[in-house]
């Protein structure tokens, strides 16, 4: 840090007001729907590879203040939350599998790219975030990822409590049970089924 010198500061007691801007943009549904996207172009995302362990993973999460991670090595196989790692769904397959949970990897309880989808950032460029909310309601899933078809590349993420955020409302998405299997887990945490 010895190459960066203190900036000046002042005292605040002469100061009475707030700065309001007209410019501000007030978010609601009608909003473009890209300026909630999290795009990776010009924000790094979190990847984590995929034996990264459950609490290492959840450390990760909060040093760099996300709620989600891309899990990858090399190639992208999925995405993780925290709310994943930190569902009963972890001491559930960990029980099942005769594991101990600090043995459980982010592998072990993503979601795989098989079972997610993606909306194109060009559909994205003529999107609101009504049509976002209704997207991410539709799919049972608090997170979306942009995808660059061109490229086949994921471009970046949008995330229901983001939207939440920018709005000031609460945004319930519920999970939907994809499987047999998923539909007895989301019985079981007594979630909504979507």
């Amino acid at each position: 840090m010895e190459r960066y010198s203190e900036l000046k500061t002042v005292s605040l007691s002469d100061f009475q007001s707030v700065v309001e801007s007209e410019d501000v943009e007030n978010f609601d549904l009608d909003t473009p729907a890209r300026l909630v996207v999290t795009d990776f172009l010009y924000h790094k995302p979190l990847k984590l590879n995929p034996d990264v362990g459950v609490d290492e993973a959840i450390a990760a999460m909060r040093r760099a203040h996300v709620r989600s991670v891309l899990v990858a090595n090399g190639e992208f196989r999925g995405i993780v939350t925290v709310a994943d790692l930190e569902s009963r769904k972890v001491l559930s397959l960990a029980a099942s599998s005769g594991q101990a949970r600090s043995d459980l990897a982010i592998s072990d309880l993503m979601i795989p790219k098989s079972k997610l989808r993606g909306v194109p950032v060009n559909v994205i460029e003529n999107a609101s975030i009504g049509e976002l909310l209704q997207t991410l309601k539709n799919e049972g899933q608090q997170h979306m990822l942009v995808v660059d078809p061109e490229n086949h590349r994921i471009r970046g993420i949008i995330s229901a409590s983001d939207i939440a955020r920018r709005l000031h409302v609460s945004v319930e998405i519920n999970h939907r049970a994809t499987s047999f299997r998923e539909l007895v887990e989301v019985i079981s945490s007594g979630r909504d089924v979507g």
